[in-house]
C-alpha cells in the first residue's frame, strides 16, 4: 500500500532534515544538491505486513504484531490465529501454562496447537473448516 501524497512529502522532508543533521552540513550546497537528487529518482514505498501477506481483516479478526509478545514473561502458550498469519496469545498464563480462555477451550488440545511445538500444516478449527497459514 502505498501512502497518499501528504504522508508521502512528509516523509521524505523529514528523511532530508535528518540526513542534513546527521551529517552536519547543513548549509552546504552540495551536499543538499546530492540529497535532492537522491529523493528525486528514490522512490518511497511503505507496506504493512497485512499487505504483504495479503492478510484479510475484519470487526473480529485483527492482524497484531505478535512479536512484542515473544520476550515478555508468563504468557500463555496457546498458538493463535491472528488472519493467518499465526503468534503466541497475548494473556497471561494461569492453568498449565495457558490462559483461562485456551484452558477452557482444550489446553493441550487447542486446534492450533501451542508455541513451544511445530505449528500444524493445515489446522482443522472445531466447525471442520480447514485454514491455511499465510506465512
Amino acid at each position: 500500500m502505498e501512502l497518499n501524497k501528504y504522508y508521502n512529502l512528509f516523509i521524505i522532508n523529514k528523511l532530508k532534515k535528518d540526513i542534513d543533521k546527521e551529517l552536519n552540513h547543513e548549509n552546504d550546497k552540495i551536499i543538499n544538491e546530492v540529497i535532492n537528487v537522491y529523493f528525486k529518482t528514490y522512490h518511497l514505498t511503505l507496506e504493512k505486513e497485512t499487505d504483504k501477506y495479503d492478510v484479510y481483516e475484519n470487526k473480529t479478526n485483527v492482524f497484531r504484531d505478535r512479536e512484542k509478545y515473544k520476550h515478555i514473561e508468563n504468557r500463555c502458550i496457546a498458538r493463535v490465529w491472528n488472519c493467518g498469519m499465526g503468534g503466541q496469545c497475548s494473556r497471561s498464563n494461569n492453568k498449565d501454562g495457558f490462559c483461562k480462555l485456551h484452558h477452557d477451550k482444550g489446553g493441550i488440545k487447542w486446534w492450533l496447537g501451542t508455541i513451544d511445538k511445530k505449528r500444524p500444516q493445515t489446522p482443522i478449527n472445531h466447525n471442520g473448516k480447514i485454514h491455511k497459514w499465510k506465512n
